[in-house]
């Protein structure tokens, strides 16, 4: 802990007391007090802005990162927090960018690559959310969640996949519902043999008019 001043360091000890036990406004108010004491420490910054993100005060969070970044612009975990908050206010590529950042400066950051997952995944980049997931597995094998989810991202891109697939076979045959229907009801168990079928359709109907030339 680098807080260096006695009275900072007292109220963010409550701060964290508060924080854990998810008194979340008393916490903020401590920091606010630590920092009174303190106003230059990125710690005490970076920690009051993780209270906010808990309290759902995302906006007041970013601003927290920042102070603290600021301060201490290789701090990781702070561009990795900022970016979640930016994130949930639905700022997504400028958090993708404060997770590339974070990452710059520490590229073992397991939570930044998580983030980066997850985030590239609502923006649909699905290949790119599989290697970060990827990633984190490589740095934490025993990580479960990433392994979950580096299969719901395969998953999302192969369900997007037969979507295009689907679009582009019907210009040649009909498509059956069942294929269809795999599609609209997001039944990934089985894409791939939609997927199958479907390339099956499209060669058989494009062989006679590649004998015909």
């Amino acid at each position: 802990m680098a807080i260096q001043e006695d009275s900072a360091r007292a109220w963010y000890h409550r701060a964290q007391v508060c924080c854990n036990n998810q008194r979340l406004d008393e916490a903020i108010a401590c920091y606010d007090k630590a920092l009174e004491h303190a106003p230059g420490d990125p710690i005490l910054w970076r920690r009051k802005g993780f209270a906010l993100i808990k309290a759902g005060r995302y906006a007041e969070a970013a601003d927290c990162f920042d102070r603290a970044l600021a301060r201490d612009p290789a701090d990781a975990t702070a561009w990795q927090r900022k970016g979640y908050a930016l994130a949930c206010m639905g700022r997504k590529e400028d958090a993708v960018a404060c997770l590339d950042a974070a990452l710059t400066r520490d590229p073992g950051h397991i939570l930044a690559w998580q983030s980066r997952g997850w985030l590239l995944g609502t923006l649909c980049r699905y290949d790119e959310a599989v290697t970060c997931f990827e990633t984190v597995i490589r740095l934490d094998p025993g990580r479960g969640s990433a392994a979950w989810l580096r299969e719901r991202m395969r998953e999302r891109r192969d369900l997007e996949a037969l979507a295009s697939e689907v679009r582009e076979a019907e210009r040649i045959v009909e498509v059956p519902a069942c294929i269809r229907e795999v599609v609209r009801e997001r039944d990934y168990g089985n894409v791939e043999l939609a997927r199958a079928v479907l390339r099956e359709m499209v060669e058989q109907a494009e062989t006679p008019a590649i004998r015909q030339r």
